[in-house]
């Protein structure tokens, strides 16, 4: 000490040293983390050293960790004349209670500035899972060949119909599962008039099976409403074509969306036109190369046989529907007309990136051995 009582620079730092034990602290790991955490911390992280990717990220945070202990001691070096004073001043001020339980905790080299944020719960969650998600990524990128289970579009589970009065069964104990994308074939007896229409009768849910389920997607066919099931999510195609035959194409259409209750974000009749276009209505006819709008505007009871089944299909997607029920969509066209019906069928059923389309399910009911060579899949319902 100096005669005037100051204290010299060699005194502040004898009492620098005295007192940065009870003034100074650092970032504690919290104790109160679980062992199973650490423990499943340590796992994961012996099971990233593996991985040639994570051992080089994991050299590369240590250099820079080294990095900055290397400039943190530089700092202090440099402040240590302030830091001792501001040391000093602190200790001065704080009552002794107060630097004892301070000095119990803390670890010298860290300024008193340094906050307490995370715990090393909270960093061990974080860490198992972003692990668990990169070692997701990992398999995923590693396995190309993996098969992600949906519903079918459209399935019979086990359905058997009955007729009451002959005790017959007529669907006896069918399954199947029919997708999006492609067409499938139900191979009926030609002779068999009553298996045809039960068929169509249960798949249309025009009635209900004696036992079994018919499933669009993972719904009953049964809880939906009748009229709610037919008008979006089937679009059914009977032998008799469900048009009238006193209204030209464009009007049909546009009654078929009325009737469905559904609202469309475009103007019907632009809607009804661009269906007829996408099902070639018209195609190769004299009156469509002429006048298409004259042939659009013709009744439909005197168009020809192939503009109609055109039409009937093009009702049957108007209100979006997914799954396509049609029954014999070729009976009675000649060879050159059926082929062209089964090609719209095929095209409508698979995916088009071009236009966008994303397909729908069709199956067709026929007897036809023809037919069911053009579709995807065939199912045969009698022996």
């Amino acid at each position: 000490m100096s005669e005037n009582n100051e204290p010299t620079k060699a005194d502040q730092i004898e009492q620098l040293d005295e007192s940065t034990e009870s003034v100074q602290f650092s970032v504690v790991i919290d104790d109160t983390a679980d062992d199973a955490d650490l423990d499943t911390a340590d796992t994961a992280t012996a099971d990233e050293a593996d991985e040639t990717g994570d051992a080089a990220q994991s050299a590369d945070e240590q250099a820079a960790h080294a990095d900055a202990d290397a400039q943190t001691d530089t700092a202090n070096a440099e402040n240590a004349e302030n830091a001792s004073k501001a040391t000093h001043d602190v200790t001065a001020a704080a009552p002794a209670s107060d630097k004892t339980a301070v000095g119990n905790t803390a670890k010298p080299g860290v300024s008193a500035a340094a906050p307490h944020t995370r715990s090393a719960r909270t960093v061990a969650h974080a860490d198992t899972a972003t692990r668990a998600s990169s070692h997701i990524d990992r398999e995923l990128r590693q396995r190309r060949h993996i098969t992600l289970k949906a519903y079918p579009s459209f399935a019979f589970n086990n359905v058997i119909l009955s007729n009451r009065k002959t005790g017959r069964d007529v669907l006896d104990n069918i399954s199947m599962d029919c997708y999006i994308g492609r067409t499938y074939a139900i191979m009926v007896d030609p002779d068999d008039a009553e298996q045809r229409a039960g068929f169509m009768a249960v798949a249309s849910g025009m009635v209900f099976p004696t036992s079994g389920r018919v499933m669009l997607k993972s719904s009953d066919l049964a809880s939906f409403d009748p009229a709610e099931a037919r008008a979006h999510r089937l679009g059914v195609v009977p032998q008799r074509y469900a048009i009238r035959d006193d209204l030209d194409a464009i009007a049909n259409l546009v009654y078929t969306m009325d009737a469905s209750g559904r609202n469309f974000l475009q103007p019907k009749p632009d809607i009804a036109r661009d269906l007829l276009d996408q099902t070639g209505f018209g195609d190769g006819s004299d009156l469509a190369v002429e006048n298409y709008e004259a042939l659009v505007h013709t009744p439909a009871g005197k168009l020809r046989e192939i503009d109609r089944r055109r039409l009937s299909i093009a009702r049957a997607i108007c209100c979006e529907a997914e799954v396509l029920l049609l029954d014999e969509p070729t009976g009675g066209l000649d060879e050159e007309d059926s082929a062209t019906i089964l090609d719209l069928l095929n095209e409508l059923a698979h995916p088009n990136r071009r236009t966008a389309d994303s397909g729908r399910c069709v199956i067709i009911v026929t007897d036809n051995d023809d037919v069911a060579d053009a579709c995807d899949e065939a199912f045969t319902l009698y022996d």
